[in-house]
């Protein structure tokens, strides 16, 4: 049995849109994780097992209050990563 966390997969979608890429500083692997990591830290999950489980919960996502409230947390996580971004300390690299 696959669970899985309905809230990420959305908002690994979202990551790509016009409104969190324009803030996006930097758009490296380790950037981009540190903003998910820290959205979803501020967001619901929601854990499924099923594809109609998934498609129950991506029903509930299609209203505008809870995608504004996604893109919000991946908007605001862009802006704390754009100021301290981790990229470069794991390998020793300068930033």
């Amino acid at each position: 049995m696959t669970v899985y966390n309905v809230t990420e997969r959305l908002a690994k979608e979202m990551i790509a849109s016009p409104e969190v890429q324009g803030v996006v500083q930097c758009s490296c692997a380790q950037c981009l994780d540190d903003i998910l990591a820290m959205a979803l830290n501020h967001l619901p999950v929601r854990y499924v097992s099923t594809d109609q489980g998934g498609t129950y919960v991506k029903a509930d996502y299609m209203h505008p209050q809870w995608q504004s409230d996604v893109l919000a947390e991946l908007i605001r996580a862009a802006e704390v990563v754009g100021r301290q971004p981790h990229h470069g300390l794991l390998t020793g690299e300068r930033v």
